[in-house]
C-alpha cells in the first residue's frame, strides 16, 4: 500500500466551480495538509475574484517554497490562469475552458471579457476531463488541449463530475504535484504497527 507522507512545504490552494463552496466533494476529499479553499461568489462581482485568489496566492508564496493550485471546473479556469501567471503546478478538475461563452447566461459580466484558456505553462499540470460532463464541450477540451508541453498530462474519465468525486484519482495526481513523499508498506507491515 501506498502511504503520502506530509509536507508542509507544499501548499495547496483550491478554487471552487460556479455556486460551489469550500465544502465541495473535490475538495474534501483531499486528505492532505497544508490545504485551502476560499469560499467566492463568482456570480457577486466577477472582477473582483481575480483580487481576491490573486491576494492568496502571494500571501501562500511568501509562506511556502512551493505552491500549487487545483481547481474544478470554473474554479480550474482559475486555478489555470494562475498557474499561467506565476508559473506554478496545477490540478485542473474538469476545467471550465471558455467562462466566457458558456457560462454568459450565468454570469453576465463574463460575456464581454476575454477569458482566455492558456496551454503554455511549462510547470506540471494535470487536467481530468469528465467525458459526460454537462458543463464541459469535451469536443473543446480535445481540440483546445493539443500539442501541450511534455509537463501536461490530460485524462479523459467516463461518467459526470458531479456524480463521482474520483478522490483516488484527485489523490494520485496531487501526491506527484505537491510532491509528497510515498511510504510503501505491505498489508502485514501496516496492520501490525500502530
Amino acid at each position: 500500500m501506498m502511504f503520502p507522507i506530509e509536507n508542509n512545504d507544499t501548499f495547496l490552494l483550491f478554487f471552487h466551480g460556479l455556486d460551489s463552496s469550500n465544502e465541495t466533494s473535490k475538495y474534501t476529499c483531499i486528505s492532505r495538509e497544508p490545504k485551502y479553499c476560499q469560499t467566492v461568489n463568482y456570480r457577486e462581482n466577477f472582477n473582483k475574484i481575480f483580487d481576491i485568489y490573486e491576494a492568496l496566492i502571494l500571501e501562500k508564496m511568501r509562506e511556502y517554497p512551493r505552491v500549487v493550485l487545483a481547481g474544478h471546473s470554473l474554479g480550474g479556469w482559475f486555478a489555470n490562469h494562475f498557474a499561467h501567471k506565476y508559473s506554478l503546478r496545477a490540478l485542473l478538475i474538469a476545467p471550465c475552458i471558455y467562462p466566457n461563452e458558456v457560462l454568459a447566461d450565468r454570469i453576465p459580466a463574463v460575456a464581454d471579457m476575454k477569458l482566455s484558456f492558456l496551454t503554455s505553462n511549462t510547470e506540471m499540470v494535470r487536467v481530468m476531463v469528465e467525458v459526460d460532463d454537462e458543463c464541459l464541450d469535451v469536443a473543446v477540451a480535445r481540440r483546445t488541449l493539443v500539442n501541450l508541453p511534455d509537463s501536461w498530462e490530460v485524462e479523459y474519465f467516463e461518467r459526470g463530475h458531479h456524480r463521482i468525486a474520483r478522490s483516488e484519482d484527485i489523490w494520485y495526481h496531487l501526491v506527484h504535484l505537491c510532491e509528497d513523499p510515498i511510504v510503501w508498506m505491505d498489508d502485514a507491515t501496516y496492520h501490525g504497527e500502530d
